[in-house]
């Protein structure tokens, strides 16, 4: 199958890929740009480990192509924080043991 580029900005960082048009973005996001917050999780889109923030809107992206995401801003959970300190949901996963769906993998 024919690959092709998409552009996007990931956790504030600009980012060409080469991949195929079948590629869904959650696998963009872990196998060739090494993000790993996102999880595939149930395989149905039903458990929302997979969830980013595409344009300002909260997206599964187990059920996105990543050609869609083709010109967008995606952020992830690594995306959210700041040199100064963690996001709020950072600190929440982290004070609460919130381990996406019970995955505590390391990649």
């Amino acid at each position: 199958m024919e690959k092709m580029h998409v552009k996007m900005k990931v956790n504030g960082k600009d980012v060409d890929l080469l991949t195929e048009p079948r590629t869904l973005l959650i696998h963009a996001l872990r196998e060739e740009l090494s993000i790993t917050g996102p999880h595939v999780g149930c395989s149905s889109s039903h458990c929302g480990a997979c969830t980013v923030d595409m344009n300002g809107m909260s997206v599964k992206s187990c059920t996105v192509f990543a050609a869609q995401a083709n010109g967008a801003e995606i952020t992830t959970v690594e995306g959210l924080g700041s040199p100064d300190g963690l996001h709020v949901l950072q600190e929440m996963f982290k004070e609460h043991h919130g381990l996406q769906c019970g995955y505590a993998r390391l990649a």
